[in-house]
């Protein structure tokens, strides 16, 4: 909180948010670093997300089956 004696409440919000995309724990250090070097109104585009290419065959394919 001391830092809004230096910027305002909306950067400090975004710089907040900036920093709560790369990590779920952020610190006092990282968000003074964004506030000092002005990413804060920077917006971070969306990295879409890989198509998995794990088991395509599902659940079902690999239960194994009763000797009745």
């Amino acid at each position: 909180l001391k830092l809004t004696d230096k910027y305002t409440a909306a950067r400090l919000e975004a710089a907040c948010s900036q920093v709560l995309k790369y990590t779920s724990s952020p610190s006092y250090k990282s968000v003074k670093h964004i506030l000092s070097i002005g990413s804060d109104d920077m917006t971070i585009p969306e990295i879409p997300a890989k198509k998995s290419s794990g088991i395509t065959r599902g659940a079902d394919f690999y239960r194994r089956k009763s000797n009745d």
